[in-house]
């Protein structure tokens, strides 16, 4: 089966716009967890505190795990690809 990479990229680009607009203040309620995203980014499917309980939690709320997006919210601030953070040399 062929793969329509039009409609995949548009599909991908529709979640990201949704996952960037998603309101910070209700993500923070998820700090320390695993969270599945809808295919498309609107909303949050399921959580856990680990990400192997999260196939079985996307079931129960009706949706295909292999659809949803996961992602770990880190418990508190965090930076990723941090160079330049550690003690500066003289």
């Amino acid at each position: 089966m062929a793969v329509d990479m039009t409609t995949d990229l548009e599909c991908q680009r529709k979640f990201l716009e949704r996952r960037a607009a998603f309101p910070a203040e209700q993500l923070a309620r998820y700090a320390g967890r695993w969270i599945a995203w809808s295919a498309d980014g609107s909303r949050i499917v399921a959580d856990s505190e680990v990400p192997e309980d999260l196939d079985d939690r996307i079931h129960a709320a009706g949706e295909d795990p292999e659809r949803c997006v996961v992602e770990g919210i880190p418990a508190t601030d965090a930076m990723l690809g941090g160079t330049g953070l550690g003690p500066t040399e003289p």
